[in-house]
């Protein structure tokens, strides 16, 4: 799926989160002691005013503070990329975003530069902050969980 397509599928799931589909399936939603939630790059550079933006897409994180809230396991995780990374279109001269190139595995959309290490917009979205939390409060100190919680806490804007 080109990644145009799959973030306007993503702005319509959220444009429904926010309308209150999401609440009501939370309502019978009863997660097991093994299922997670998966919160999938709820980063400064997906949301409004970021580089990739989903329209309406920091909609989606009241919705996702109450769904965690049923669950023992909430996994987040964050996309990271190199300042030169070869998905990028500045890596590649007088290509655009969107466009594509031909490399050794195959056919690559390129992308505006986002989620770049060491800048803003890599950093999760400050309200995901509360599932961190609780995540690192049941963490045991010194445990792999407890350092794992406190560098993800410091990857929050």
């Amino acid at each position: 799926m080109q990644r145009r397509a799959f973030m306007q599928v993503g702005g319509a799931l959220t444009a429904l989160a926010a309308f209150g589909v999401a609440g009501a399936a939370h309502a019978a939603t009863k997660p097991g002691a093994t299922d997670a939630l998966l919160v999938i790059d709820v980063q400064n550079c997906f949301i409004p005013g970021g580089s990739l933006a989903v329209k309406e897409g920091d909609a989606i994180v009241p919705v996702i503070n109450k769904l965690a809230k049923a669950f023992a396991n909430v996994v987040i995780t964050q996309d990271w990329h190199t300042a030169d990374h070869v998905s990028f279109a500045s890596q590649h001269q007088g290509k655009k975003p969107f466009e594509t190139v031909k490399l050794k595995y195959g056919t690559q959309v390129l992308w505006p530069e986002h989620c770049v290490q060491g800048t803003g917009s890599v950093r999760l979205r400050r309200t995901v902050a509360s599932l961190i939390a609780r995540e690192q409060a049941q963490a045991t100190p010194g445990k792999a969980g407890g350092r794992v919680a406190s560098e993800i806490s410091q990857q929050i804007n």
